[in-house]
């Protein structure tokens, strides 16, 4: 029977143990590297970092920040959504995006800023309805418009809306591409939505809005690797709203009309960390086809996140509250820190999902 060396067994550990340590050294760096450049933001790794780092969440979307950078002025901008209108520029930089009914059949998106968010382009920039009010003033935010239905500006004048509007005093903040057909070829940027705040005194304030609850993402070994869709039917296939799940970066791909919903501007496929259907019921207003819907009060909800879906309601109290959204057991729903679309659905209209 062959012996072993004493001398030689321990010289074999101390190599041995060596490889160890180098290995692991190597896989602490490469994960610091990875925290660092954000490829380690799901499952909660950038949370414990960005804490230990003093970063808190952002008030808008929960996304973890400096401080300094975490509670700007929100800027609610209207976003035409004809077939004419498209492509659109920048709605990937809003934190929050309302998409909602308007006439005919048509959706228009409300999109929200934050300095934080950076584009040199957003748009097409459209006019005011009255339902939309109620989601700028839970948030008290600036709201950026080119007119409005004359029931959307009485509103604005008798509610307190802070507002910029393109046709009345509000020019400086928006210009018109000569290359697209009016009206849907009005566009601001960040830097012009920077010079609004800052004109409106809101600078240097704070906003109190009520912020939702946030979450770091689901462990990717904790994400469902089957096939997830959803599909909203507004009113024709122009208007069809499709999302895909894409499990490897644990977002939900945006499609309309049977195509990638792309940005102007960057080309890239708009993506949502969270997907909401809020059930809404509206009726038709006038001879326009001009709609109202009942935006305060509740009702049914579903929330897409981590590939899932939760069955709840929404709850809004007051034009002044914050619309919020609960599970089953009537918990606060907490959102994956990041860009949300809230779809407000009517009741009757069909949405698919798995």
């Amino acid at each position: 029977m062959e012996l072993t060396n004493p001398a030689q067994k321990r010289k074999k550990s101390i190599i041995y143990l060596a490889i160890i340590a180098v290995v692991a050294a190597g896989v602490i760096i490469w994960i610091g590297y990875l925290a660092r450049i954000g490829k380690l933001e799901f499952g909660g790794m950038i949370g414990r970092r960005a804490a230990e780092e003093g970063f808190v969440p952002r008030r808008l979307d929960g996304v973890l920040v400096d401080p300094v950078a975490a509670n700007f002025w929100p800027v609610a901008v209207m976003i035409d959504n004809m077939t004419t209108a498209r492509p659109h520029s920048g709605l990937d930089k809003a934190g929050l995006v309302y998409e909602a009914l308007v006439e005919g059949g048509c959706t228009r998106f409300m999109a929200v800023y934050e300095a934080s968010h950076r584009t040199e382009e957003i748009g097409p920039v459209r006019s005011a309805r009255p339902y939309y009010l109620d989601w700028v003033k839970e948030l008290d935010a600036l709201y950026a418009h080119c007119g409005g239905s004359n029931e959307a500006l009485g509103a604005i004048g008798t509610r307190g809306i802070k507002d910029i509007d393109q046709i009345t005093g509000g020019s400086r903040f928006f210009w018109r591409d000569k290359t697209r057909y009016a009206p849907h070829n009005l566009f601001t940027s960040s830097k012009l939505l920077d010079h609004a705040v800052l004109d409106c005194g809101l600078k240097e304030q704070k906003p109190t809005f009520e912020s939702w609850k946030f979450k770091d993402d689901k462990a990717s070994e904790e994400r469902p690797s089957d096939e997830k869709f959803i599909k909203i039917d507004f009113s024709s296939r122009s208007w069809l709203v499709e999302y895909s799940y894409d499990r490897e970066n644990n977002h939900y791909l945006r499609s309309m009309g049977g195509t990638a919903h792309k940005d102007k501007i960057t080309g890239k496929q708009y993506t949502a960390k969270n997907v909401v259907v809020q059930y809404v019921s509206s009726s038709v207003q006038d001879a326009v086809g001009r709609l109202t819907m009942d935006t305060i009060g509740e009702g049914k909800a579903l929330v897409f996140r981590d590939g899932e879906v939760i069955e709840g309601t929404w709850k809004k109290g007051s034009r002044e509250a914050r619309a919020k959204f609960y599970d089953a057991d009537g918990r606060e729903v907490e959102f994956n820190r990041g860009q949300t679309w809230i779809e407000i659905v009517p009741p009757e209209r069909p949405v698919e999902y798995n």
